[in-house]
């Protein structure tokens, strides 16, 4: 008995060094969504703005991949429950339709500048400036999450689809976050492949 209770005080006391660590605080960030603590923030998502590809591996014209992967982007959105706070691609769309005197087509906003990335603290310029400046105040907003290029690679036999997203805050002109995220390899295209990359983006705020 004296050996029994000798060897329980002995796990007692090694349990605690070896339990993980508490959980974060509820209103913290994960830190696989690192947008969480913008689900509860008003902010418009504009359709993706570029597309490169494989044509070996995608031969899906461009125009309708982006129009596609919008309308993933979309439906993921209200998926995740993020549509009471967040404006979708099809929504921004139909919006700038019925304000053309104001704002752009939100397909084509002027985002060269940023398809391939910003340094941290560098201002966005026009004619991207203001066209996001009027684009989200249609949606009484500051920020806008932008995929700038969705491109199709191919490697080793397979391929993959990557995405680069901007979170900007329209005010200010500044890029608050930047990524790139990639779906998983595959040895041929199929839609399932782009309905990922979709889901992978709108999980950058809510984790899987």
């Amino acid at each position: 008995m004296r050996r029994l209770l000798a060897l329980l005080a002995t796990v007692a006391a090694v349990l605690p060094a070896q339990q993980p660590a508490a959980p974060p605080p509820a209103s913290a960030p994960v830190a696989n969504a690192p947008l969480a603590q913008y689900t509860a923030v008003k902010l418009a998502v504009v359709p993706v703005q570029f597309y490169r590809g494989d044509t070996g591996f995608v031969k899906v014209p461009a125009m309708a991949l982006r129009a596609a992967f919008d309308s993933l982007v979309s439906v993921q959105l209200e998926e995740h429950g993020l549509s009471g706070m967040w404006t979708s691609p099809a929504q921004v769309q139909r919006t700038a339709k019925r304000n053309p005197e104001y704002a752009t087509d939100p397909r084509n906003l002027g985002a060269f500048p940023v398809r391939y990335g910003i340094a941290k603290e560098a201002m966005i310029s026009d004619p991207l400036a203001g066209n996001l400046r009027r684009l989200v105040a249609l949606h009484d907003t500051r920020y806008a999450l932008m995929p700038v290029e969705l491109r199709a690679e191919r490697a080793a036999g397979s391929g993959r689809f990557v995405v680069r997203v901007l979170l900007i805050d329209a005010r200010l002109m500044k890029v608050l976050f930047q990524v790139e995220v990639s779906g998983d390899s595959a040895a041929a295209y199929s839609p399932a492949l782009l309905e990922q990359i979709a889901t992978r983006v709108v999980e950058l705020a809510v984790a899987p």
